[in-house]
């Protein structure tokens, strides 16, 4: 029959060996906080010299991109002739989505909105308009799921349904409340 025997192994460690494992540990991690600390300031160097002006052209980009693509935007609903007028689809939008009942009921309201943003020239009036519309949840809040209700029934989006009404609006009160025609918003703006 054969027997193992497991002996119990002791490590010792003196004083000085300690010292040395302990300076070791030490100088480790300091050579490895350096290291990392190198890294970092180089990536914020790449970051600060390569990559921020390059976002700065990228949002310079987007932005003249997003600008064309809310005019693609509104060509669906009234193309870009001066000034906008709906087309059938506009039209469509603005009877089906009640968009020209909610603004025929408001329009007073919106009208002292308008009026109270002191402008004095036709391209500021049409666009003072659509503002006032497009934040129409916002000054009417009762119409609310009106507007969703209605966006819903014409197959748009909210913002399809209040451009829509800012255009319906702006021809009901450009000439007879504001006293501009709409054939001044082919004059350039005057300042």
């Amino acid at each position: 029959m054969e027997t193992t025997t497991i002996a119990n192994s002791i490590i010792q460690i003196d004083a000085l060996q300690g010292f040395f494992g302990l300076v070791a540990l030490v100088l480790t991690v300091g050579i490895a906080w350096g290291t990392l600390r190198t890294l970092v300031k180089g990536i914020k160097t790449t970051l600060d010299t390569e990559i921020k002006p390059g976002l700065k052209d990228v949002r310079e980009r987007f932005g003249k991109t997003e600008d064309r693509v809310e005019t693609l935007w509104k060509d669906k609903f009234a193309p870009a002739r001066s000034p906008r007028q709906l087309n059938d689809r506009g039209k469509n939008v603005l009877e089906v989505s009640g968009i020209k009942e909610i603004i025929d009921q408001k329009k007073e309201d919106l009208l002292k909105i308008v009026k109270d943003k002191n402008i004095d020239n036709p391209y500021d009036a049409e666009q003072a308009i659509l503002s006032v519309v497009s934040e129409l949840p916002k000054h009417c809040p009762d119409v609310i799921d009106k507007i969703k209700d209605g966006a819903f029934r014409a197959g748009v989006d909210i913002e399809g349904v209040l451009f829509v009404g800012g255009l319906y609006l702006r021809n009901l009160i450009f000439k007879k409340d504001l006293g501009f025609d709409l054939l001044d918003l082919d004059k350039p703006k005057v300042s």
